[in-house]
């Protein structure tokens, strides 16, 4: 997206839900990528305390990706589940 969202006026737009529903997909994809890439991390043993600050830190990223999807990801669970709504022109 190439402007900001401070910048967007707020309005209504038609999205289907199940178009929302493989978003939301794709979202939790990246969310259990990021556990199982963490967890691969876990697995590396170094005595170098460089490389364990690195494996550290890249962890800790990962952590706050999946934790991020998953927040968007409950996010979309609300915006599937809310009821039609009926929009009629003023013309």
């Amino acid at each position: 997206m190439s402007q900001s969202n401070d910048i967007l006026e707020p309005r209504l737009v038609a999205v289907d839900s199940y178009y929302l529903s493989v978003i939301n997909d794709r979202i939790q994809d990246l969310s259990n990528d990021s556990e199982y890439l963490s967890m691969a991390l876990s697995a590396i043993n170094t005595d170098d305390d460089a490389s364990k600050g690195v494996i550290t830190a890249i962890q800790g990223a990962l952590f706050h990706n999946s934790q991020s999807a998953s927040d968007i990801s409950e996010m979309l669970d609300q915006l599937i589940v809310m009821p039609p709504v009926e929009v009629k022109s003023h013309e």
